[in-house]
């Protein structure tokens, strides 16, 4: 008897499980990253990983921030007050 396989993920491999996943367009590229790090910083979100492409000229940037009793809907609206960032979505 063969039991059907099912493709299963690693504990831990879905970044989800370890926090908020936030996805923002960037104008501006450099400034606007250094504007949106400080705001997260300034906030004190804890941020478990950053993927950057400012390649063209509305960069893009994924993050994780840490889960600690807040609303991640507070996170986007911050996020959403820094004026480069066109636009912030929870994944």
């Amino acid at each position: 008897m063969n039991a059907p396989t099912a493709e299963r993920t690693r504990p831990g491999s879905d970044p989800a499980e370890h926090g908020h996943v936030v996805s923002l367009l960037l104008a501006d590229a450099d400034d606007g990253l250094y504007k949106v790090l400080t705001t997260l910083r300034s906030r004190r979100w804890k941020v478990r990983s950053l993927r950057v492409d400012m390649s063209g000229e509305i960069g893009r940037v994924d993050l994780v921030v840490t889960r600690d009793g807040r609303d991640a809907d507070l996170l986007l609206e911050q996020l959403r007050r820094v004026v480069p960032v066109v636009r912030a979505d929870l994944c």
